[in-house]
């Protein structure tokens, strides 16, 4: 099953220049094609909650910028209502909670939910709040953004 790219807009975000985001990219396409593992689902960002790192954005990115110095805000903290989805459960879920057969789509119902929403959160339509603060102001200012499938 190849993954939808989920989140190719990061390089750009990353303000990377032209030459290396297509250089890179490349590179991403040759791995999934070798090997059946997106960069995007399966290696670069972690989902569920959690505290730094990078947002697991539903939707496209909306980086909040500081109110105060108009710098791009730092990730602190996301929220989300599940801790992986369709694909990312390859990576990012723990291996206690791996069934010893088959995959966690194997297991019935309600034993999956269990371990893949814990807290038993629905934030919107399986969505996220993420806290972001701005580290350049000594006053570290904060501001949240939601999002939802």
């Amino acid at each position: 099953m190849r993954a939808a790219p989920r989140a190719r807009h990061r390089l750009s975000e990353l303000g990377l220049p032209d030459e290396v985001a297509g250089a890179l990219e490349a590179r991403f396409e040759e791995l999934e094609e070798k090997t059946g593992w997106s960069y995007w689902y399966h290696l670069s960002v972690s989902d569920g909650v959690k505290i730094g790192g990078y947002p697991t954005w539903t939707q496209e990115p909306d980086w909040p910028a500081c109110p105060a110095c108009s710098v791009r805000m730092e990730h602190l903290l996301t929220i989300s209502s599940s801790e992986f989805d369709g694909e990312s459960w390859r990576t990012w879920l723990p291996i206690e909670d791996t069934p010893a057969t088959g995959t966690i789509w194997d297991l019935p119902y309600e034993q999956r939910t269990k371990i893949q929403s814990p807290p038993g959160l629905m934030l919107g339509d399986m969505g996220g709040i993420y806290l972001f603060e701005c580290v350049s102001c000594p006053d570290r200012p904060f501001a949240y953004r939601s999002d939802c499938s």
